[in-house]
């Protein structure tokens, strides 16, 4: 692992904490590295989005599948939509995310200019 990466999120849970590794070692690949620390913050904060974007969806395919089958406490339509509704703006900020990062590493991103007053 890089320099660094072994002291990010050392105060998580340990599965978790492996996942938050690969996905910002993935992150760093894709991208070539991360030379600046803005984008090792933003890389970190894309990491955490995309770990509970995955739980949001697991949570979805849960309750979905529980109504499905009606096994143990049957969820409701409401719980669902709203699982799905959770699981598409989640999906949706990620994406936005990994472009916003795709665009600061590159060099045509990054915060916009501060408006003079």
């Amino acid at each position: 692992m890089a320099r660094g990466v072994w002291t990010l999120w050392a105060d998580v849970p340990e599965p978790t904490r492996t996942e938050l590794r690969q996905i910002y070692r993935d992150l760093r690949a894709a991208h070539g590295g991360l030379r600046t620390r803005l984008a090792r913050r933003y890389a970190k904060t894309v990491a955490e989005l995309w770990v509970v974007t995955d739980r949001a969806s697991q949570e979805a395919a849960r309750l979905a599948g529980q109504r499905r089958t009606g096994k143990w406490k049957r969820s409701t339509r409401r719980l669902v939509t709203g699982a799905m509704k959770r699981q598409g703006l989640e999906l949706y900020s990620l994406d936005q995310a990994r472009q916003q990062l795709a665009a600061l590493v590159d060099g045509h991103g990054g915060p916009p200019p501060r408006e003079k007053r």
